[in-house]
């Protein structure tokens, strides 16, 4: 049961995560705080039902897969916590109650954490989905046109390196101002679903080869 409760927060912590991303003027900044409030309330939560990750961190060995999933997590802990105090600097924007200061700056930095925050979480997904890909690809191996499901995971690499390259992500990762014109919603979430998947199959590609070469030791 709470397996399936973590597996149902995470789906919707993503569908959020996106929406949120897909903000531009006009959709109402209001709305836009509040559900970037219950997406901070949702990350909270997430943790606390992992909670037996941290009382295993440092016990038994730390082979590569656990050694990147690791390090994934704590980069991806600093990003959203680096949104959560950039929401919170520029919350004066939003809310006429807030005590702060709301300085402008503070919204590059939200945009520059949102972003890292996008794709290590991005980069988290394909670590653990590299177990499910691996049973795909042997599965798929045992009939006779097997080596589709490469040429579809080749697509989907392909689609998220496109989709990376023209979302601007690149720029915002290294807090560069660009004004893009919002894409229609259709093409957005289809560019950024696709580089989930990119990333998803990228890692599972390189965690494959690394895992391969320290068998061949």
């Amino acid at each position: 049961m709470k397996s399936h409760i973590k597996i149902l927060l995470d789906i919707i912590m993503i569908v959020l995560f996106l929406y949120l991303i897909y903000y531009h003027p006009g959709m109402g900044l209001r709305i836009h705080a509040l559900l970037g409030i219950a997406l901070c309330v949702m990350f909270v939560l997430h943790h606390f039902l992992n909670i037996r990750w941290y009382a295993v961190l440092f016990k038994g060995q730390y082979h590569f897969r656990r050694m990147i999933m690791t390090a994934s997590d704590f980069l991806l802990f600093f990003a959203m916590l680096a949104i959560m105090v950039s929401s919170l600097m520029i919350s004066g924007l939003v809310f006429p109650i807030s005590f702060l200061p709301a300085a402008f700056y503070w919204r590059d930095i939200h945009a520059m954490s949102t972003a890292w925050g996008f794709v290590l979480m991005a980069f988290h997904l394909g670590v653990h989905s590299h177990s499910l890909l691996s049973g795909m690809e042997k599965r798929m191996s045992e009939i006779i046109f097997g080596y589709v499901v490469y040429l579809l995971e080749l697509l989907v690499l392909g689609a998220g390196i496109y989709g990376f390259l023209q979302s601007g992500l690149w720029n915002d990762m290294r807090m560069i101002p660009q004004s893009l014109p919002p894409l229609p919603v259709s093409l957005f979430y289809a560019e950024y679903i696709g580089i989930i998947g990119g990333m998803c199959v990228a890692v599972h590609f390189l965690t494959a080869v690394i895992q391969g070469q320290k068998k061949g030791i």
